[in-house]
């Protein structure tokens, strides 16, 4: 048994002692439990529940019976609410609902100035938006057409504000940054290494080009003809050599096709370059485009086919795919379904089925080990964006953002159960395999299997 002293510990907070689990800690996988209260973990038990030591004094025992132990997933790539034409379903309440639900405990949403906002007027608006969320959260802070004034406020954005991580956009209007840009914003800032970089990568000088070519229409096909994989990999490559040059910490932002990937494979001689890739790149097709309900399938970038899908899975498996995130950023159907590919809201769902989808689909149809189960879900986001070993771990010290994963329950997914303000979800009917039976958050039952029980502001935000 691993055990700490517990010299924070108060009286008057619950003690709670799971046993019978099968715990993932970052030593490997071992039958036994924790001991937990709201301050963090005070114990990793790793023995039988008949030999475990005797209950500590007023703990609540919870008998996991053989359920896996995984700590709170981390999902850095959300939006809640934000500004813009058309409103974003979920809020930090509503989504922050959604992600217990599914197992996540800490989100990272974004700091997006508007045109002329100031680096302190965005990150109070963002800030007040989230004081109602259930979950921990950081921000990226988009640096945008206007990052040179925006970075003249650099000591409001990382030392009064604990924001250390970014978001670069190398397409969208009044977001763009040509190679350029993002090479003198790697020069001034990748020299901290508590700084890093999230990166939506696709060339915006193609994309234009085939709109331009094809014109607008209501089939939302064109989508994936206006934004083929080769708009990706090209910025993508780019960006790799980039990393090379200025040793900067990225990651490429919603992944989707196998050339990306295969950059994975190339020498980096400084600098950290990382893929993340989300739940729709690997469950759905551009297929799901065509039809009169295919703008409900559309994100950007768009789904792509059966062998990007399988590229993605191998990377995920192989270890060389590190992040699994949402891009959870759902708008309801009645601004979707009669739309253009050029004007259609693009975002969907997957905050709550994020965690429960990847053990299905990962660990018990494709043979995924626990441990990269977790690396995939929180570890690897807790250790690139600066929350380890706080966060993403099962560990004395750690935060107690604990979930049990039922392995012989199943999930049906969508509306009857969705915990998150979405109207419709492209995920809806889908049958997997497991159920998130209860999720812990700061120690506190937040999920019980059946409800999310939390309150609005019970979320803290983490600086970095």
């Amino acid at each position: 048994m691993h055990l700490r002293e517990d010299p924070h510990h108060r009286g008057g907070d619950p003690m709670r002692r799971i046993v019978n689990a099968r715990v993932v800690t970052p030593a490997g996988i071992r039958l036994g439990g924790a001991v937990f209260d709201e301050r963090g973990i005070i114990a990793v038990e790793d023995a039988p529940s008949d030999r475990l030591a005797p209950r500590p004094e007023g703990a609540e025992t919870i008998d996991a019976e053989g359920a896996w132990l995984v700590p709170g997933g981390i999902d850095p790539h959300v939006h809640f609410g934000g500004f813009g034409d058309i409103p974003i379903a979920d809020d930090f309440w509503t989504g922050s609902c959604g992600a217990l639900a599914g197992g996540t405990t800490t989100v990272m949403d974004f700091c997006e100035p508007a045109r002329g906002e100031d680096a302190r007027a965005v990150i109070a608006r963002r800030m007040a938006d989230a004081s109602c969320s259930a979950v921990d959260y950081a921000f990226h802070f988009v640096l945008s057409e206007q990052y040179e004034d925006l970075l003249a406020d650099l000591s409001c954005i990382e030392d009064e504000a604990g924001i250390r991580d970014y978001k670069l956009f190398t397409v969208y209007d009044n977001t763009t940054l040509g190679l350029d840009d993002v090479r003198s914003i790697f020069s001034r800032l990748a020299g901290d290494l508590r700084r890093t970089f999230l990166i939506h990568a696709e060339d915006a000088e193609l994309v234009a080009c085939l709109q331009d070519e094809l014109g607008d229409s209501v089939d939302m096909q064109y989508l994936a003809r206006t934004r083929p994989d080769t708009a990706e990999f090209r910025e993508v490559e780019a960006l790799h050599d980039l990393v090379a040059e200025t040793g900067a910490r990225v990651c490429i932002a919603h992944s989707t096709c196998a050339e990306t990937v295969a950059l994975l494979d190339g020498p980096l001689p400084c600098g950290e370059f990382l893929l993340e890739t989300c739940p729709h790149y690997l469950a759905f097709t551009e297929d799901a485009l065509a039809g009169d309900r295919g703008a409900r399938s559309t994100m950007v970038p768009p789904l792509r086919t059966i062998a990007d899908q399988a590229a993605l899975w191998e990377a995920i498996l192989s270890g060389k795919l590190s992040i699994l995130s949402t891009d959870h950023c759902p708008y309801h159907a009645r601004y979707k379904d009669d739309a253009t590919y050029r004007t259609v809201p693009c975002g969907v769902d997957g905050v709550q089925w994020r965690m429960i989808y990847a053990y299905s689909e990962g660990v018990v149809k494709r043979g995924l080990s626990m441990e990269r189960f977790v690396d995939l879900t929180s570890a690897a986001a807790a250790r690139f964006y600066g929350m380890w070993p706080r966060k993403g771990c099962i560990a004395p010290g750690s935060d107690a953002d604990l979930v049990l994963i039922d392995p012989v329950g199943t999930t049906t997914l969508g509306m009857g159960v969705s915990a998150s303000a979405i109207d419709y979800s492209i995920y809806e009917g889908m049958e997997l395999s497991g159920r998130i039976a209860r999720v812990f958050k700061g120690g506190r039952e937040v999920y019980d299997g059946t409800a999310v029980h939390a309150e609005p502001g019970s979320g803290s935000f983490l600086r970095r």
